[in-house]
């Protein structure tokens, strides 16, 4: 899947909530900027290695903030970190953290970017840490 068709998913699902009145004109910009910062991440070579993305999902998709959204293209989910509202049990960024193809769950968006961090401290700047002492 290329970039492009990633956030074209993404700016689907913006689209979806706004039309239903479930996100608010701040987030319209929010939006907008989070899907510019992961394309230039892609440009400047930002890019968590594959098994740094993959630790990141698995530690994602089990994750109470863990929210699936069925995109416009047919057999494509999206999975993204809630709506970006603190919740019961901690923050969320309402960032895309995989998407589902056809039952085949993989990273992306957030979970691909090297700098990222999860809001709740799941993954972020201990595992670079960790990955620069190898």
């Amino acid at each position: 899947m290329s970039l492009y068709q990633l956030l074209a998913g993404g700016i689907d699902r913006v689209v979806t909530l706004a039309k239903a009145n479930q996100l608010e004109r701040r987030y319209l910009w929010v939006a907008v900027k989070g899907a510019w910062k992961y394309a230039r991440a892609v440009a400047t070579g930002d890019v968590a290695a594959p098994a740094i993305q993959g630790e990141r999902l698995r530690r994602c998709v089990p994750c109470s903030a863990s929210e699936r959204a069925q995109t416009g293209k047919e057999g494509l989910t999206a999975i993204y970190c809630g709506r970006g509202n603190r919740t019961a049990d901690g923050p969320t960024c309402g960032c895309l953290v995989g998407i589902t193809i056809d039952g085949q769950t993989t990273p992306a968006g957030k979970t691909q970017v090297a700098s990222e961090e999860c809001p709740r401290c799941h993954w972020g700047q201990a595992e670079r840490d960790d990955h620069r002492k190898e």
